[in-house]
């Protein structure tokens, strides 16, 4: 998802690139003092998936044999299966990622540091940072609440 956020299409900075998440997200959670949720929401591609797996199914099962008096069913023709895949890759295109707060912070300080101006990430991101760490204080707090209460 860093290649995609920082529109690198080669693979030479692999290694680079994965240090420099590392060093983000122990640099966050530092900050935060507690190990974060780096997670993008990714519902579109399961619903995709699911969707995808169900239409190849019925396209390759046998149609079940009619009860008396019924009509048989017709099988998925390939053209229809191919109409069902273009409509859900199209109602999976409209999706969007919904990354984590954590995360989103995450990709805008790999950006920071890939671009070698690491060190206006925290001024810059000053709002964000603070809005986190007041999130995982309160979450923080509910629980000891919950646990003494």
């Amino acid at each position: 998802m860093l290649k995609d956020y920082l529109k690198i299409t080669w693979d030479d900075e692999d290694g680079s690139l994965q240090a420099i998440i590392e060093r983000g997200k122990a640099y966050l959670n530092d900050l935060v003092g507690k190990e974060l949720d780096y997670s993008c929401l990714l519902p579109a591609d399961e619903w995709y998936e699911t969707e995808l797996a169900a239409i190849l199914t019925q396209l390759m099962e046998e149609p079940e044999e009619p009860e008396e008096g019924e009509e048989p069913e017709a099988p998925m023709t390939i053209a229809e299966a191919i109409d069902l895949i273009l409509a859900a890759e199209k109602q999976r295109d409209k999706q969007v990622v919904m990354p984590t707060p954590a995360a989103s912070l995450l990709l805008d300080y790999c950006r920071y540091t890939h671009n070698n101006a690491s060190e206006y990430f925290e001024e810059n991101f000053a709002r964000e940072l603070l809005r986190l760490q007041l999130q995982v204080g309160v979450g923080e707090l509910d629980a000891v609440d919950e646990t003494t209460g």
